[in-house]
């Protein structure tokens, strides 16, 4: 059985890569850290770091838990608020989010809002964007932020920006050493991307930009979230087409880098209810829309 304490100690491992970093943060000794992670990795019975390099790298059974772990911590909060709280009424903020935007967007817009609505309690869940919209139509989330999403009358898009797409290379690749890199000389490059069915837009965000370059990518690889893709490019396996935001990840072996072609991006939408949309749903949209 995993403990909630566990997943807090794999998460701050997991996004920074390091025994040392995550112990200063946590506050706690780094042999304690590691034996602790070590315990949960044979509760699991599968390793969540590779270890065998410079600096940790997840494997690929860490990197499909991280967005468990995240969803799990935070139903855990909502749980705890739920039964403990006192003072005055809280409200919920139920956010459904693609992965990029939780590294991107999101931590740009979330805390100024809370600041302005002190008794919201943010529960944040990563999810795509079909997810998105059946979790809206249920009354499972109170907003949406993905990619562009025509789902129906029964849902309101509103388009945020648009979000330069930039290439993910391994550290010894021929083209590293490059401050921008052409698309189309990718062209015999082995690719990873997002599932069609998990992230639609973005897939074919990522396949018209080639085609526009002159060439149809080779996709040998699929992987559904930053972390996993990021993993396999420092594997050396493929490259990757992907969002600003997703640059934000610090893995190692992996260098990121601008492309030259001023039409590749990827737009960024938040989605509401347009039948019952919840009040706390629409202002925190508004404040997404005035801030992006």
């Amino acid at each position: 059985m995993v403990e909630l304490r566990q997943l807090q100690y794999f998460l701050s491992v997991a996004e920074r890569l390091s025994i040392t970093e995550a112990a200063r943060d946590l506050q706690m000794a780094q042999p304690a850290l590691s034996q602790a992670i070590t315990k949960m990795e044979r509760g699991l019975g599968a390793a969540l770091f590779d270890r065998s390099h410079r600096r940790l790298r997840l494997t690929p059974a860490g990197s499909s838990l991280v967005p468990e772990a995240r969803e799990l911590l935070a139903r855990a909060k909502v749980l705890q608020a739920t039964v403990g709280r006192g003072g005055p009424e809280r409200t919920y903020l139920r956010i459904g989010c693609i992965a990029s935007a939780v590294s991107g967007l999101l931590p740009r817009v979330l805390p100024p809002f809370l600041a302005a609505h002190p008794q919201t309690v943010p529960v944040v869940r990563e999810m795509g964007q079909r997810a998105q919209a059946g979790a809206l139509r249920d009354g499972a989330i109170d907003v949406g932020i993905c990619r562009v999403f025509d789902g129906g009358a029964d849902l309101d898009a509103v388009r945020l920006t648009d979000e330069p797409l930039h290439c993910l290379l391994p550290a010894r690749h021929r083209l590293a050493d490059r401050t921008t890199v052409d698309l189309g000389d990718l062209a015999g490059d082995d690719v990873v991307c997002f599932p069609r069915d998990l992230a639609p837009v973005a897939h074919d965000t990522i396949i018209s930009a080639c085609v526009r370059a002159g060439f149809s990518p080779r996709i040998t690889q699929e992987a559904g979230n930053d972390q996993s893709i990021s993993g396999i490019v420092a594997c050396g396996l493929a490259v990757a087409i992907v969002p600003e935001s997703t640059t934000r990840l610090r893995i190692d072996g992996v260098v990121h880098r601008p492309l030259t072609d001023p039409l590749a991006v990827t737009p960024l939408s938040v989605i509401l209810s347009a039948t019952a949309p919840s009040a706390i749903g629409t202002a925190f949209r508004d404040a997404v829309r005035a801030a992006a």
